[in-house]
């Protein structure tokens, strides 16, 4: 079974700041990411992070540690074929 992996790409530099890969797909591994990825930008309060409407990337886990760094969550709506456009071409 291969892992499962979650990564945080830049939509402006067009490269990923950071990833994660775990043996599960749980809130934990896109939180993992996602916390990697604060660390290594220390974004300014504000900046948008994009996700699908995966269950993970809705989770209170995930939400909270975005907002807690000043991340404004957002994603568009369901069935929306652009959505993992970023993210697929990686």
């Amino acid at each position: 079974m291969s892992p499962d992996r979650a990564a945080v790409p830049d939509t402006y530099s067009r490269r990923v700041v950071r990833g994660s890969i775990d043996s599960t797909r749980t809130s934990a591994l896109v939180t993992n990411a996602l916390n990697m990825a604060i660390s290594n930008r220390r974004p300014t309060a504000g900046t948008v992070i994009h996700s699908t409407h995966g269950v993970q990337l809705t989770s209170w886990a995930f939400t909270e540690r975005a907002q807690a760094s000043g991340w404004v969550p957002s994603m568009s709506t369901i069935g929306d074929c652009y959505d993992n456009a970023v993210i697929e071409s990686f």
